[in-house]
């Protein structure tokens, strides 16, 4: 009948404890990886990078239609004439709101600090700085239609 002769298990500790030093320095470069995708990818779905990026694509479907465009309230707002109508677009309490012939409140951007339009040219130039501190800019190229 064969034996089972029991080894002690002095100096496996020390092995095992380098084993698992080696496993955590492969896995941290993995782990820290994807935190930066994770921190990228929240800063993606940041709602209010998404409202202001409606924001601009929506500001841009007037500018195309637009038969002319001018400063108003010191440079928060801008009116946009097309066909006939105007349209407001102008920072009111902390929202930029649209109004259609001075009259209605249409809500377009909200928790908004500050907002500064500027025209040169045929360059629209819209600097927004958000109740959280973040500043969006947008800068538009339109053309007047002939006349």
């Amino acid at each position: 009948m064969h034996r089972v002769v029991r080894l002690d298990e002095k100096g496996f500790s020390f092995l095992t404890a380098i084993f698992d030093l080696l496993v955590l320095l492969l896995m941290l470069p993995l782990i820290v990886l994807f935190f930066g995708f994770a921190i990228g990818f929240a800063k993606d779905l940041d709602p209010h990078r998404a409202e202001w990026q409606l924001f601009a694509i929506d500001l841009q479907s007037y500018l195309n239609h637009s038969d002319a465009i001018e400063i108003i309230n010191g440079g928060s707002g801008i009116r946009i004439a097309q066909m006939g109508e105007e349209f407001d677009i102008e920072l009111y309490t902390d929202m930029i709101r649209k109004q259609k012939n001075r009259k209605g409140h249409e809500v377009m951007l909200t928790r908004v600090r500050q907002s500064h339009f500027s025209l040169v040219g045929n360059k629209l130039k819209v600097q927004t700085e958000f109740l959280s501190g973040n500043t969006e800019e947008a800068e538009y190229v339109f053309t007047q239609p002939k006349k």
